[in-house]
């Protein structure tokens, strides 16, 4: 059966499977609260979530709305990136990472709130009530323990015709060894993609820059540099058009612990995959 079929398929039932798997009671959703929430001020670090989403997904363009118009509330303190999955062979191989080859199917949308240690399937009734959504579950996350305490620092530099120098420099304030991963992503502010709406879609996911193991000693620094080129083959696609000021670079920093969680789930089908979690997370544009 054709994968797009089935993602399709996951992406109509996912609405009446919502309130099931998030927990969540969409009929009686409270209305958005744009207060600014003081429980901000305890979080423990920059959350990063990743939009899971296709172009031909009709259910995606809430969850694009929501996450855009939550971020430029600044309310809060995160990044997030669209992975466009039929579009962008990159960001399949992005989504393959969360099964490892293990478990296979996703459904759109999905949204995994710090490397999957919550995730959203499905989306609300409104742009709005999507928004709540992310709301309630942002504060959860943000204020979680981290692994350790990391301060992770991105410096981007343009270097003309479509290269950029992205430099990360990342501390462990921690007693314990951190070992984990190192990714930066390269995104577009307005993307070239357009979501089923025919808006563009924002901080679409280009290509890593860095996607690297990393191991830091307690009290320890270490610098990343590294030169990403634009019109070099990233797994089939280039992208020699992009300008300076529609870039911004995202870097996370993952625990290598997994654990195990559940996605999509309805009577004849559950997603299981591995999260990692996100310690911290830095944006950049460059300079």
């Amino acid at each position: 059966m054709n994968k797009y079929f089935i993602f399709a398929c996951l992406s109509i039932l996912v609405l009446g499977q919502i309130s099931a798997i998030a927990g969540l009671d969409l009929n009686n959703q409270k209305e958005l609260d744009t207060t600014f929430k003081e429980s901000m001020n305890d979080f423990t670090h920059s959350v990063f979530i990743e939009e899971c989403t296709a172009t031909w997904c009709p259910n995606c363009p809430y969850c694009a709305e929501a996450l855009y118009n939550m971020y430029h509330s600044e309310d809060y303190d995160f990044s997030f990136v669209a992975l466009i999955h039929d579009v962008n062979p990159n960001a399949k191989i992005r989504l393959d990472e969360f099964t490892m080859g293990m478990y296979k199917g996703y459904a759109f949308p999905t949204t995994y709130f710090d490397g999957g240690i919550f995730n959203i399937v499905g989306r609300g009734s409104t742009a709005a009530q999507t928004e709540s959504m992310y709301r309630d579950i942002i504060e959860d996350v943000g204020s979680r323990e981290v692994n350790q305490p990391i301060e992770l620092n991105t410096n981007v530099e343009w270097l003309d015709d479509a290269e950029i120098r992205v430099n990360i420099e990342v501390t462990n304030n921690g007693n314990g060894i951190y070992f984990g991963k190192i990714r930066s992503y390269i995104t577009e502010i307005e993307s070239r993609w357009n979501n089923y709406d025919g808006d563009p879609y924002h901080y679409g996911f280009l290509d890593f820059a860095i996607n690297k193991i990393i191991f830091l000693l307690p009290g320890k620094t270490q610098s990343i540099s590294v030169e990403w080129d634009g019109k070099e083959d990233h797994n089939g696609i280039s992208f020699e058009d992009i300008v300076k000021e529609n870039i911004n670079v995202i870097t996370t920093l993952s625990h290598w612990k997994p654990v195990m969680k559940t996605g999509y789930e309805s009577n004849t089908f559950t997603q299981k995959y591995l999260a990692f979690a996100v310690d911290q997370t830095h944006s950049s544009i460059p300079e």
